[in-house]
């Protein structure tokens, strides 16, 4: 009885319970990438989404400041006028 020896049928159980155990274990491990990869997927397009979002948001300020700024210069274009008209009613 020679435990070495793989023509003996306990030796040869032991080696086909060893394949089939490291041949789960591939399996699990190949599971185990396959998830990763998934979960990486789907960061990846989170942060995607997030960066649009970031940008949608910054046009949306760049066009509320370019409206507070247009009304300004109307407003103060309208001081102006009305300062103008003010002075030139003081001379008479």
């Amino acid at each position: 009885m020679n435990p070495l020896d793989p023509n003996e049928p306990e030796n040869e159980q032991t080696t086909n319970l060893a394949a089939k155990v490291g041949f789960l274990g591939t399996v699990v491990t190949t599971i185990g990438y396959i998830i990763e990869a998934i979960s990486e997927g789907i960061a990846i397009s989170e942060l995607a989404e997030e960066e649009k979002n970031i940008e949608q948001k910054k046009q949306a300020d760049q066009q509320q400041l370019s409206d507070i700024q247009s009304k300004l210069d109307y407003l103060i274009k309208e001081m102006n006028t009305m300062k103008k008209k003010d002075d030139h009613f003081r001379r008479w």
